[in-house]
């Protein structure tokens, strides 16, 4: 194994492909991969993770096991039952930097008992389109907002000794497109960049932040290309005017965003050329897709299309992440506690220990309620108008007909998407049968999340609201559409476990 083909793999970081260590990872390792990106396909439970991340280490200690572990919707933990929490959008509202830092220290404590090390989170994006698929996924649609909050995060998770990684520069939240399944347009002269769009990732990089993440809107002003591939989005706006000098990730190079425009084999070249220093591969990038990206790289370098000094640029950030900062994990190892970090006082800061009702206390904070939401009858019927998911969150709050019944209702539910069968017909048909069916005795709660982004809802809600305007709805996503003329209006600013629970607290009259 030459130095150049070690070089090309110590960028690169694809995805497992199944919950236990996979045999095609042998060669690639051993050839100096620079680690993995677990994703929730990945993970079944906690000791399953712990043995998972346990084994990747035992074939090379060096490895960097990178995980989307943001809080609220996009969770890869909240499933084995490790940690559950509000999201940004929940932090944001509740506007407690004390409470955002000890929430993102919790999550780094979860992380680095379960064997990860690099997180790639927060996002700092600002939500300035209502209807931007990441909009539950911002602190706010202000981006003073953000940048407080974005810092605060970040010191609380590095505190824990988990690196922290800023994304999506240069921002989404702008654009209504998803970069999973397009290119993104931002708009955007390169003055109205630098004076002010970029604050948020200014804050990060000013709380010590180890490592950003690029994704890929198209910045017009600069260049054609994609940020992720972008030598003046990278290099210019994100090494030379903002000065920083971590690590550099994309985001995943199977994304419709940058793969409409490179395949795999020349996004990988054009990105380090750019100046990224890691390359996210995606959630279905294996075996076969490491050895076309090396390949790629190495015969890039030697026909003079990518320097070799770039590749031995990028491997000394990704060995120095951590460490360049002062936030390398503490020597007890991936389970034990941090001496650094600032007090977080009753919030379980970073000062403290793990502290399991962190996120329940806050997902209660973040709740907002317009009306009487209390669920009177012996009753309930639940409403679900399913939105599309992003492939980057998780699978939404399924537990909510669940607690219901824990607190001693009869629960129905129906459900309906965008490609349902007669859907608006089912709607109606099933809350006509549910009150004809039990009358004062039954509640009608309809649960939404952000559904101004989705057309086919608006005539669905308009008739529920105009035939049965006594329902409770329930909008755990990004609210935008006002439903105060509903009996009540409960507000979540997230989906995760901790957020439905405060809301059948909500529900059930028992919130404080």
């Amino acid at each position: 194994m030459d130095h150049l083909e070690r070089l090309a793999h110590a960028v690169l970081f694809p995805a497992l492909g199944r919950s236990v260590v996979p045999r095609w990872i042998e060669r690639p390792v051993a050839a100096g991969l620079g680690g993995f990106v677990l994703f929730g396909k990945d993970i079944v439970d906690q000791e399953q993770l712990r043995g998972l991340t346990a084994g990747l280490r035992a074939l090379n200690p060096a490895l960097h096991l990178a995980i989307d572990e943001e809080g609220g919707d996009v969770t890869r933990l909240e499933a084995t039952g490790a940690i559950s929490t509000p999201g940004n959008l929940a932090l944001g509202h509740i506007d407690d930097l004390e409470a955002t830092r000890a929430c993102a220290h919790q999550i780094g404590l979860a992380l680095r008992s379960a064997g990860v090390t690099w997180d790639l989170a927060p996002a700092v994006d600002t939500a300035v389109n209502p209807f931007s698929p990441n909009g539950v996924r911002c602190f706010s649609g202000d981006r003073a907002h953000v940048a407080r909050h974005a810092a605060a995060w970040i010191e609380g998770l590095q505190a824990a000794g988990v690196s922290a990684c800023a994304k999506h520069f240069p921002g989404h939240g702008r654009s209504g497109t998803d970069a999973h399944l397009g290119t993104p347009d931002l708009d955007l002269t390169r003055d109205e960049l630098v004076e002010h769009y970029l604050d948020p990732f200014r804050a990060a990089i000013a709380a010590g932040v180890d490592s950003i993440m690029v994704s890929h809107p198209r910045v017009s002003a600069l260049d054609e290309l994609p940020a992720s591939i972008s030598a003046p989005v990278i290099t210019g706006l994100l090494r030379d005017e903002l000065g920083f000098d971590g690590v550099v990730i994309t985001d995943a190079l199977e994304m419709r965003g940058v793969a409409d425009v490179a395949p795999l084999a020349r996004a990988a070249v054009l990105a380090l050329r750019a100046g990224a220093d890691a390359l996210c591969l995606g959630a279905w990038a294996f075996g076969e897709d490491v050895g076309t990206a090396a390949r790629a790289i190495v015969e890039a370098v030697r026909s003079g299309d990518l320097p070799v000094e770039r590749l031995e640029q990028a491997a000394d950030r990704l060995r120095r992440m951590g460490a360049r900062s002062g936030h390398a994990a503490p020597a007890d190892g991936p389970s034990g506690g941090s001496s650094r970090g600032s007090s977080g006082g009753s919030h379980g800061g970073p000062d403290g220990g793990s502290d399991s009702g962190l996120g329940p206390r806050l997902a209660r904070r973040a709740v907002r309620v317009t009306g009487d939401p209390v669920l009177h009858g012996d009753a309930a019927l639940v409403v679900r108008l399913e939105p599309v998911a992003s492939p980057a969150s998780g699978g939404g709050p399924g537990n909510v007909e669940t607690l219901l019944t824990a607190s001693g209702r009869a629960v129905e539910r129906v459900s309906v998407a965008a490609d349902t069968y007669n859907g608006p017909g089912i709607v109606h048909a099933a809350i006509s049968e549910f009150r004809a069916e039990y009358g004062a005795a039954g509640d009608v709660v309809i649960l939404v999340r952000s559904p101004h982004r989705f057309d086919w809802q608006a005539p669905i809600l308009d008739r529920i609201l105009a035939t049965t305007p006594d329902v409770v709805v329930l909008d755990m996503g990004f609210p935008h559409r006002d439903f105060s003329g509903a009996r009540a209006w409960v507000r979540t600013f997230g989906a995760s476990r901790v957020c439905a629970e405060a809301a059948v607290e909500v529900l059930s009259g028992a919130h404080r």
